[in-house]
């Protein structure tokens, strides 16, 4: 676990910092094109979840059958992860077949049989209700955020963890972009992992940006300052952040395989479930 005055000073610098972080990174080309082009196939009419990371899509897929009602994405930078054979294989085992609808033979075609990236398409709708988009994570949330799009659920699902103390800042706590998990505004962010550290460190850090956020923020002479130009994110987050995560007990689906994974050896994973609270 980190020290947490340093997480405390890491995430209260991000949250300060963000305009300039954007100012400095603008929005990737091909994540710009792809969020555009999926546009059109997200029904209006129909709630969000947003599946971040979700590597080989097995999550995504599992959504998409689930919420029927809702429109899922399920966003990844890379298409390796999101197209391997095994993957589409247990999903579709797992997913209820019909005459008129067959999930297995949809999963078959998330991808063309070219090889390389360049030549694929960046997204796939590979159901009524399911897209799977290749992006970069952080580009696409500000793509839904300057949309104004509407994200009921928010799925975090297994993150890398990075346990390298010179990694810490990939950490989706501790990176620059960590704001933009709480200003997209989902009613409700689901964040899981097998590590209750991780997550625990993860609420923790949404306790850290509100006390930025509402004028706790403490300049170099010792006294606090107002910030009156943040919007506080955090805060419709914080009683269940306060609350931190519990062991996951209900497993009758694996949404992932590092979930099924450890589900089969005993192992014990934790979630996080922060819901938007009305302030």
């Amino acid at each position: 676990p980190m020290d947490e005055k340093e997480l405390k000073k890491i995430v209260q610098k991000h949250c300060k910092s963000l305009n300039s972080f954007l100012h400095h990174k603008p929005i990737a080309k091909h994540t710009s094109a792809a969020f555009e082009q999926i546009v059109p196939f997200v029904d209006p009419s129909k709630k969000i979840i947003l599946d971040s990371g979700c590597g080989t899509a097995r999550s995504t897929m599992l959504l998409g059958k689930a919420y029927p009602n809702h429109t899922v994405i399920g966003v990844d930078r890379s298409f390796v992860r999101l197209t391997k054979n095994q993957v589409r294989k247990e999903a579709s085992d797992e997913m209820s077949e019909s005459r008129d609808e067959n999930p297995r033979r949809e999963f078959s075609n998330i991808i063309s049989k070219e090889s390389s990236e360049e030549s694929q398409r960046p997204f796939q709708a590979v159901s009524s209700n399911t897209l799977l988009v290749r992006a970069e994570l952080t580009d696409f949330w500000r793509c839904c955020i300057n949309a104004n799009w509407d994200i009921d659920e928010h799925y975090i699902l297994y993150p890398n963890p990075y346990p390298k103390k010179n990694r810490v800042k990939k950490r989706f706590y501790a990176h620059p972009s960590f704001p933009l998990i709480l200003g997209l505004g989902a009613n409700k962010i689901i964040v899981r992992s097998n590590w209750e550290g991780y997550l625990k460190e993860f609420a923790n850090s949404v306790e850290y940006a509100h006390e930025l956020y509402a004028c706790k923020d403490i300049d170099g002479d010792g006294n606090t300052t107002l910030n009156l130009d943040l919007e506080d994110f955090a805060l419709p987050y914080l009683k269940d952040a306060r609350n931190g995560p519990v062991e996951r007990t209900d497993k009758a689906i694996a949404w992932t395989n590092f979930e099924r994974k450890y589900d089969n050896v005993g192992e014990k994973t934790y979630s996080l479930i922060l819901n938007r609270k009305s302030v």
